[in-house]
């Protein structure tokens, strides 16, 4: 995997957004950097149903692919 954009933008609590391109070429747009009450963290691409719910349009079940994706995002952000 490799992040093939960063655009850093400031809408409340949002600091970024990510894209990330997989290692057989699917490009995955709308990761965000946000800070929480925690720190930083990356939240998952989303989209906004007709009834005002925001729901998640990437969902990634293996806990360590998650945990390299964020520990690559976040790294990117802070360069």
């Amino acid at each position: 995997m490799e992040i093939v954009g960063v655009r850093k933008v400031n809408y409340g609590k949002v600091k970024a957004l990510v894209d990330v391109r997989t290692s057989e070429g699917f490009v995955i747009r709308g990761f965000r950097v946000v800070e929480g009450e925690n720190g930083l963290f990356v939240g998952m691409p989303s989209e906004r149903t007709r009834t005002g719910k925001y729901v998640d349009m990437v969902k990634i079940d293996n806990p360590h692919l998650k945990e390299m994706l964020e520990e690559l995002i976040l790294e990117k952000f802070r360069k």
